[in-house]
C-alpha cells in the first residue's frame, strides 16, 4: 500500500471527519473536534490523505522556529555542529515547520503509512512548502512505538533532559535531503 494511491488535500470546513480513528483519543480529539477551528484561526493547517470519502491518514503542521531561548549554550552548540553551519553563520533562532499532529486511520495501520506520510511530510516541506525553514519539529509523544517511528525516520533529540516527560523534542535537519 502505498501514500500516493490516495488523494491529498487541504482539510475543507465542510468535511465529514466522523469515523475516522486511530486508535489514539488525545489525538482524535483534536482531529474531530479542533482540526477545523484551529484552521478558521491560523493556528495550524490539516492535511488530509483520503480513499474515495474515507479519510486514511491526516497531518497537521504550523509555521514555527527553534531558538536558543532556554537552552543551555552546550546544547545550542551541538545543535550548530550538528546542522554543520559555521560559526559566523550561525543564528539565535531557525525557521522551522512543526508538525503538530499525525494521525493513521487504525484500518490503515500497520502497513508503512506512518512512515511515508514522514517523508512525504519532509519532501513536500522541502520542495513544494514555500516559507523558507530549516528544521521539521515535533513533541513526540515519549512511547517506545512513537520514539522508535519518529528515530527510524531520522528525526533526532534536541536534549536528554526530557527523557521521563509526557513529549519529547525532535527536530529533522531539512538540508539533509539534498
Amino acid at each position: 500500500m502505498e501514500l500516493s494511491d490516495f488523494s491529498f488535500s487541504l482539510l475543507q470546513e465542510d468535511e465529514d471527519l466522523v469515523g475516522f480513528d486511530c486508535k489514539d483519543a488525545e489525538m482524535n480529539e483534536f482531529f474531530l473536534e479542533d482540526s477545523k477551528r484551529f484552521q478558521r484561526e491560523k493556528i495550524t493547517n490539516t492535511y488530509l490523505f483520503k480513499e474515495g470519502e474515507l479519510i486514511v491518514a491526516f497531518f497537521s503542521i504550523s509555521n514555527d522556529c527553534l531558538n536558543d531561548l532556554g537552552y543551555d549554550n552546550s546544547i545550542w552548540n551541538r545543535l550548530h555542529r550538528k546542522i554543520k553551519l559555521p560559526n559566523e553563520k550561525r543564528i539565535r533562532q531557525y525557521p522551522a515547520v512543526k508538525i503538530t499532529r499525525l494521525g493513521v486511520n487504525q484500518a490503515f495501520q500497520g502497513k508503512g503509512l506512518s512512515h511515508q506520510l514522514l517523508d512525504f511530510i519532509k519532501g513536500w516541506t522541502f520542495i513544494e512548502h514555500k516559507p523558507a525553514c530549516r528544521l521539521l519539529i515535533l513533541d513526540a509523544y515519549n512511547s517506545p512505538k512513537q520514539i522508535a517511528l519518529y528515530e527510524k525516520n531520522d528525526f533526532v533529540f534536541l536534549l536528554s533532559s526530557d527523557k521521563s516527560a509526557k513529549h519529547r523534542f525532535m527536530y529533522f535537519d531539512l538540508m539533509r535531503l539534498e
